[in-house]
């Protein structure tokens, strides 16, 4: 998460709830990327048990997934999932993904209703149609931020997106893909207050900086 005050509190309090009804035993890991507003004291004056908060400068949404990867992991998980702080992923749908662990590679969360808006729905469907296009992938939400993987696996993956990839959300999905994924129908919700750290008319930017970074996938 980064600068997220508004939602985290309501974020992490939704999903204690479903995950403590599906799961056994779980651990709810923030990777707090280098916020600078009230996102950190937030976080703190939540005293809950199975709450693991780490902080490290800030390296964009896609690195902060993988440090997680790799520190879910090291801290004895089976399954890692993965989810966006602004409030978007709705737990109702998580019962779904967790009933598919085990069964392949990842399990993926695909956007197929959406309130955020038409700008990002277009971005996704670019994204979506330019991958297939060039790469000949099947996915067709590689940058969906719902997506459980086997912790152990996910965080061997992570170590062939190099650490200037900068989208590399998509990456993990594009190196993880041999091993078979599932998706699974969800809804993404419109965000709780704050704003993205990426403007829409900033994504032509960001399409030519993937382009790029894909050049130096090990897959």
């Amino acid at each position: 998460m980064f600068n997220e005050h508004e939602a985290i509190e309501s974020v992490l309090i939704e999903w204690r709830a479903e995950l403590s009804q599906r799961v056994q035993a779980y651990r709810l890991l923030v990777i707090n990327d280098g916020s600078t507003d009230a996102t950190l004291e937030k976080l703190r004056a939540l005293t809950w048990p199975e709450l693991v908060i780490h902080t490290h400068s800030n390296r964009g949404h896609g690195q902060s997934c993988l440090a997680g990867y790799r520190m879910a992991a090291d801290m004895g998980a089976e399954y890692v999932f993965q989810i966006d702080s602004d409030g978007q992923c709705e737990p109702s749908a998580f019962r779904a993904v967790w009933e598919q662990r085990g069964k392949t590679g990842a399990v993926y969360g695909r956007r197929t209703t959406r309130a955020d808006g038409w700008s990002r729905w277009l971005v996704t469907r670019v994204l979506r149609w330019l991958l297939k296009l060039l790469l000949r992938t099947g996915l067709n939400d590689t940058n969906v931020p719902y997506r459980l993987y086997s912790a152990s696996v996910a965080a061997e993956a992570s170590a062939s997106v190099s650490p200037a990839f900068e989208l590399a959300n998509i990456a993990m999905a594009l190196v993880m893909e041999p091993k078979g994924f599932i998706e699974v129908p969800i809804h993404f919700r419109d965000r709780i207050g704050g704003h993205p750290s990426v403007k829409w008319f900033g994504f032509a930017k960001k399409a030519v900086r993937l382009l790029r970074d894909l050049k130096t996938l090990k897959k």
